[in-house]
């Protein structure tokens, strides 16, 4: 599927892409809120200012991808893989990045009120000015590679729920 025939089909309807191939797409101010990625492989994706508000991006493959002020609030995005993206300025308040690889991300000034990163790797990730109020933290690799347990004692059992 290209760029062109997933605009389309959402424009129809269609919400559920999940496993989707579409590396280096170039999805920039692209309006996709609700929209299931979920095991889609968007290596290098230009999604820069999109609109991705209470999307499913669970185990998706974004590393490298540019998110740079992208809309993601409410967004779920466990496992995902954001190694050496860049997600500055974004709007990740309230979502769910449970287990996800943020290694070497670029988080500065992004809004992540509310997050959950529960069990999320942060090893070398820039979190310079980054919105981090009311974040969950349990078994979190921070990038100094100390781990942050704040809210482990909230739950008996840690999940993948936010």
């Amino acid at each position: 599927m290209k760029v062109e025939q997933l605009k389309a089909a959402y424009r129809l309807g269609q919400r559920d892409f999940s496993g989707l191939y579409l590396p280096k797409a170039d999805l920039h101010k692209a309006h996709l809120a609700e929209i299931n990625l979920s095991q889609a492989y968007l290596y290098r994706a230009i999604l820069s200012h999109a609109h991705l508000e209470r999307a499913f991006l669970n185990r998706a493959i974004l590393a490298e991808a540019n998110l740079a002020q992208a809309q993601l609030f409410w967004t779920s995005l466990i496992e995902a893989d954001f190694c050496n993206a860049n997600l500055t300025k974004a709007i990740l308040n309230h979502t769910n990045l449970y287990g996800a690889d943020l290694r070497r991300t670029n988080l500065r000034h992004a809004h992540l009120l509310g997050a959950n990163l529960r069990e999320a790797n942060l090893i070398d990730a820039c979190i310079d000015y980054a919105d981090l109020r009311s974040a969950r933290f349990c078994r979190t690799i921070m990038p100094d590679s100390s781990i942050r347990n704040d809210h482990c004692h909230r739950h008996s059992q840690v999940s993948s729920e936010s």
